[in-house]
């Protein structure tokens, strides 16, 4: 064989490799930037993807920790075999308001917390109510929630003077941890510490918002009332 034919087929080859390259040089630009569009769409999806997820459990989150003023809680019995209300509730009595005010007076005196402060957490959480359970899963008079509940030692949270006991205790450490400011404390007792050191105050949460009004205005009743002479 002639060896023009091999240096020729060769010249060929590496003319149709330097067109195959100049096609692909040509392409590329146009072909980088479709890819580069729809990368960018799928990373555009994935963000919106997780904002909705995100979002989602914000909402969750907000309403595992939200207890609506409008019906905050409902009923459990306190003991087996507890009689109905009309309605399907289990029987529940509140509490008798003298009864129960010596037993508040004698938990705030223990853990030097202020006057009257203990009743007004009790009615703005259960109504004084021993076997309220809220829908968020808050038990008790003082509508403390199961970790908190272990953490104090209570073996009944549907007992009233265990979960009282508790909760002075809980608001007694909530004080101390800010400073002795009250509302701040109650902040925390509705909303939980971690919101109230993340704002650095009351959280923005209309309900917890709300909900310390109601306790210091409950607190300057409870006061008036304790101060006027028993007949």
């Amino acid at each position: 064989m002639s060896r023009v034919g091999p240096i020729v087929w060769s010249v060929r080859s590496f003319e149709l490799a330097l067109l195959v390259t100049a096609s692909v040089a040509a392409q590329s630009p146009d072909s980088l930037a479709r890819q580069l569009a729809a990368a960018a769409r799928q990373r555009e999806g994935s963000q919106q993807s997780s904002q909705r997820q995100e979002a989602a459990v914000a909402r969750q989150r907000a309403a595992s920790d939200r207890l609506t003023h409008d019906e905050p809680w409902t009923t459990a019995a306190a003991e087996p075999g507890a009689s109905a209300e009309p309605g399907g509730d289990p029987a529940c009595r509140s509490l008798a308001t003298e009864e129960a005010r010596t037993h508040f007076q004698a938990e705030e005196q223990q853990n030097g917390l202020p006057a009257g402060l203990l009743e007004a957490v009790a009615r703005q959480e259960s109504g004084l109510y021993p076997c309220a359970v809220s829908r968020a899963g808050a038990v008790g008079l003082m509508q403390l929630m199961p970790a908190t509940a272990a953490e104090f030692g209570v073996a009944n949270p549907l007992d009233p003077w265990q979960s009282l006991q508790a909760g002075g205790q809980f608001l007694k450490l909530l004080l101390d941890h800010y400073g002795g400011d009250l509302s701040l404390a109650l902040g925390a007792y509705n909303a939980g510490p971690s919101r109230v050191d993340s704002y650095g105050g009351i959280p923005p949460i209309v309900e917890t918002q709300n909900y310390v009004d109601s306790v210091l205005t409950r607190m300057q009743k409870t006061s008036a009332a304790e101060s006027q002479p028993k007949p």
